[in-house]
């Protein structure tokens, strides 16, 4: 008789796959290490909570409210629910977002993802995204974690918070945050001010387009920490990193920013560039650019086109190439029926713009590419197209 006895130097990973076969074991580590990431949020409550009447609003947060409605009940406001807004053309998700605008008086904003802090010292979590999950991780906040917050700053009347995370980047500032503005916009509710980030070139020529002019503006920054009379919350569009875009931010895009009768009918066949980038670049491009010239291409970098430019050139396009990248979030401005083709490294395959197309009834395809391991973190990795199946590819519609 033999024993399967694993060797002294290995007693715990054998363990730990033994213990991987019982539910309960399974069930109980991840309780386990669930406590041991909150428990620092945990903490913090706790102790913002002791030196609340000490510090005040200046001290540590005391917790967060799961979402704004369950706030209200309790707290003084007006809170309007909104209903996505649906198109027969376009199949319902199993997922709706959880629509509104409300007003806190006395609510507060802090530091430039426009975290929202209700007059009871806690985040209102559901519009305080956190964490670059799928699901927003309220606990991990890191405005949870300060034990002094910054110098208040009174501002008077109606402020509307705009800003969330990642606005410096074109595909959330289109797809997360300016939805927000459609929002308030739905609900009828006004605001004197606007929280939001006009910094970057693509910033100032959305918020321009839109008629928002700078005396209305405040860019918030790290240091930001604004009460108002009374802050007008729209909600987040939608998950900032999974199911995204959503419907009612792409219809709202669309009536904001195109003028119909100033294009050509589509027409043009693009290839987007990412030459000037410093990652997931396409390593045979020189290549690709020839022979899609070959075919009647132009081949077009963004960087520095002004935002109108972008806007005519997708509404006027019938064919667009080339690697993932913020420049596809202008496929929201493209005609039904219009091609879409994106390059992606095998490390990288993410749907947010096949998403798009489905939701602008888009024609779209993806070549998933060898990818070229540049620092060791498949979102940055610059890949080989395969040239022969990118032609195959093209010759269905050119």
């Amino acid at each position: 008789m033999s024993l399967d006895i694993p060797f002294a130097s290995e007693p715990l990973i054998y363990l730990k796959r033994q213990l991987k076969r019982v539910p309960a074991a399974v069930r109980l580590a991840r309780l386990c290490k669930a406590a041991v990431r909150r428990a620092p949020c945990y903490a913090m409550r706790i102790v913002g909570t002791i030196l609340y009447p000490v510090f005040g609003d200046r001290g540590p947060l005391r917790g967060y409210h799961d979402s704004t409605s369950d706030y209200l009940r309790s707290g003084c406001g007006q809170y309007v629910a909104l209903t996505q807004q649906a198109d027969a053309m376009v199949p319902p998700d199993l997922f709706q977002p959880n629509l509104f605008v409300a007003v806190v008086p006395g609510a507060r904003v802090l530091s430039e993802s426009g975290a929202v802090i209700a007059p009871d010292h806690r985040l209102l979590a559901d519009v305080s995204w956190a964490g670059d999950k799928a699901e927003s991780e309220p606990w991990a906040h890191p405005a949870l974690r300060r034990f002094e917050l910054p110098p208040i700053q009174h501002v008077g009347g109606r402020v509307a918070i705009i800003n969330s995370i990642q606005a410096g980047n074109y595909y959330h500032w289109m797809f997360d945050i300016l939805p927000r503005l459609g929002l308030l916009q739905r609900s009828g509710l006004t605001a004197d001010r606007y929280i939001i980030s006009a910094t970057t070139g693509f910033q100032r020529d959305t918020l321009k387009l839109l008629g928002l002019s700078d005396d209305r503006l405040s860019s918030p920054d790290a240091g930001t920490h604004i009460r108002a009379d009374e802050l007008v919350i729209p909600s987040l569009s939608g998950p900032v990193f999974s199911l995204s875009p959503q419907q009612h931010a792409c219809a709202y895009l669309r009536s904001a920013f195109l003028q119909k009768d100033r294009y050509r009918e589509p027409h043009r066949a693009i290839y987007i560039t990412r030459g000037d980038a410093t990652h997931r670049r396409v390593i045979n491009e020189a290549e690709i650019c020839d022979d899609v010239a070959a075919l009647g291409f132009e081949v077009v970098s963004l960087s520095g086109v002004p935002f109108s430019r972008q806007v005519e050139m997708f509404a006027e396009a019938r064919i667009i190439v080339g690697p993932h990248g913020a420049g596809f979030t202008n496929a929201v401005f493209c005609d039904p029926g219009t091609v879409l083709i994106e390059f992606m490294p095998t490390g990288r395959v993410i749907d947010c713009f096949e998403r798009l197309a489905r939701i602008g009834r888009l024609t779209y395809h993806s070549l998933i590419c060898a990818e070229i391991d540049t620092d060791g973190r498949p979102v940055t990795n610059d890949h080989v197209v395969d040239r022969s199946a990118l032609r195959d590819l093209i010759a269905r519609y050119v």
